[in-house]
């Protein structure tokens, strides 16, 4: 599923690190704190994996399709003026919540729901809404053993978890906001570290403090600009707590 910030393209090399750590611990469960469009979670393998994210609309569409993986809701297309209907209505009850979803995530440029505007090829050749809807539709069968919930990852309950992996894909520091969630990063990373006493805990970031270890790392072009044609390199990392 599109979203920004999503590690879909990166998530080959990141799967045989993650799937590692749980194989070599032993661990039977596998939980993501900021799950996003599931593009991490849905290819990994544990007994028990779970993805929580503090935002409502993408949990509902992942629960959603969990239950119809051919999204059967889903429309044939969505020109300009239907995307701009689902936006103005999004609170006002005219449309299903997992299908206001549906239209956000899949017709929005960069997946930026509704924020970004509405999602066009500069050439006119490409329908970006189809697109994403088969590819959705390709992922949705891997999605549906997995426990997803609404909830800040500052409301876990550290205590309740042993020999647990984690992985967190924060919205990274220093760069434009796409979750509703803001985050205190003095205090995300004291967590990170009160959490990586008693399990394992991977952070996708692309700077950490020094007491973090960056255990791989990549260097890619990301389009965030408003002209939707500048790009910038990036450096992403992926990191684990050194401990003391």
């Amino acid at each position: 599923m599109v979203y920004q910030g999503s590690k879909n393209r990166i998530a080959k090399e990141l799967i045989p690190i993650i799937q590692k750590h749980i194989d070599e611990n032993g661990s039977d469960t596998y939980i993501e704190l900021f799950v996003g469009g599931a593009n991490v979670i849905d290819k990994v393998s544990c007994k028990n994996r779970i993805g929580y994210d503090i935002n409502k609309s993408v949990i509902t569409l992942l629960k959603y399709a969990q239950n119809d993986p051919d999204l059967s809701i889903a429309p044939e297309d969505c020109p300009f003026e239907h995307y701009a209907d689902v936006r103005a209505n999004q609170t006002t009850g005219k449309y299903p919540q997992e299908y206001v979803a549906l239209i956000g995530y899949s017709a929005s440029y960069g997946g930026r729901y509704y924020d970004g505007g509405y999602g066009r090829d500069p050439k006119g050749v490409r329908n970006i809404y189809k697109e994403r809807i088969t590819n959705f539709k390709t992922q949705t069968p891997y999605l549906k053993d997995i426990e997803f919930n609404v909830m800040d990852y500052k409301d876990l309950d550290i205590s309740k978890y042993n020999n647990c992996v984690f992985y967190l894909d924060p919205p990274y520091r220093n760069t434009k906001n796409y979750s509703r969630q803001l985050i205190n990063y003095e205090e995300f990373y004291d967590f990170c570290r009160e959490l990586s006493k008693n399990n394992i805990v991977l952070i996708s970031e692309y700077n950490m403090p020094d007491d973090f270890e960056c255990i791989w790392e990549k260097s890619k072009k990301v389009m965030q600009k408003s002209d939707r044609k500048t790009g910038e390199i990036a450096t992403e990392r992926l990191y684990k707590y050194k401990g003391v």
